[in-house]
């Protein structure tokens, strides 16, 4: 209606549908979900993320999903990478928390867009982290079991018979020496297993049961295998 159709005095009637609300003092809002009774470790600035997401409008309108993908999204957190909102909301989470990270547009992609985000949008991620590490990280090892009597310690050069279950972090079943009913045989130090194990394997005693950690670096790297 244009304003020469409005007569003077006349009272208004408008049907309005708020879409989206935000301030320009905005920071960001995180809702979590899902926090691991046991989380050992928080993500800090440097740290590589893999997650899942759904990230929508305020509206619920979904702009895109890794899940559709059906791979994580990988990145370093902290180092400017992704958008600012979602450099703040990824620290501090824990390996299998689930959270809510809303994102005002300024800490997002602003009053431009950006494909089908349209500007000065509110973004909402629904995020679930499957796992993390830092480069600068060295195996962990936690030891469930060692024999009282234990006199000898393996070392490299010794020749290593020995079972194992291997999994990621979210108890995904990589491996099992158990269900292929045999051992795995290595020469400790003679670089027939990724070096994470090589040094996950050392003193070591006959009959002990530990659980190993390896980070990418010092397993399969950024390719992975298979």
């Amino acid at each position: 209606m244009a304003r020469k159709d409005i007569p003077g005095q006349a009272s208004l009637v408008f049907d309005v549908a708020l879409l989206d609300l935000h301030n320009p003092k905005d920071s960001i809002s995180i809702e979590n979900k899902v926090v691991p009774e046991n989380c050992e470790r928080i993500s800090q600035s440097g740290d590589f993320l893999r997650y899942h997401y759904n990230g929508t409008l305020l509206d619920g309108t979904l702009f895109d999903s890794s899940y559709s993908r059906n791979r994580t999204f990988d990145t370093y957190i902290g180092q400017g990478y992704v958008i600012p909102g979602m450099d703040e909301g990824l620290l501090g989470v824990c390996i299998g928390e689930k959270r809510r990270i809303v994102v005002p547009p300024h800490l997002g992609y602003g009053e431009e867009g950006r494909g089908n985000i349209p500007g000065s949008a509110v973004l909402v991620f629904d995020i679930h982290v499957i796992d993390f590490h830092n480069p600068s990280d060295s195996i962990s090892i936690t030891s469930h079991y060692k024999p009282p009597d234990c006199s000898v310690l393996s070392k490299k050069g010794d020749y290593l018979k020995y079972h194992y279950n291997a999994s990621l972090l979210d108890g995904t079943l990589l491996d099992s020496t158990w269900n292929l009913g045999k051992t795995y045989n290595i020469v400790l130090g003679s670089g027939q297993v990724v070096l994470g194990m090589d040094m996950g394997l050392r003193e070591m005693c006959v009959g002990e049961k530990r659980t190993v950690i390896i980070p990418p670096h010092l397993g399969y790297g950024e390719a992975g295998v298979g």
